[in-house]
């Protein structure tokens, strides 16, 4: 049986980020509120990146933070 976690430490080996982050954002056991969110943020900026430009944040750093984290976590 091929968990989730298996498939984001696949997606962060091949350099899929969105595919890592889209999984990874929902994940509740081992994670902070923080990390979610973080994750969260940096997968809507890649799927919504004008709304976030609108909304005034920088779309790569916030990429970059949620790219770290899950890194951190799974990588």
């Amino acid at each position: 049986m091929i968990r989730k976690t298996d498939i984001v430490r696949e997606a962060v080996e091949a350099g899929d980020w969105k595919k890592a982050l889209r999984i990874a954002k929902d994940f509740r056991i081992g994670i902070t509120a923080d990390q979610r969110d973080r994750m969260s943020r940096a997968y809507e900026c890649m799927v919504h990146p004008v709304f976030y430009q609108q909304i005034g944040t920088d779309i790569p750093a916030a990429i970059a933070i949620g790219k770290q984290v899950v890194t951190d976590l799974y990588g």
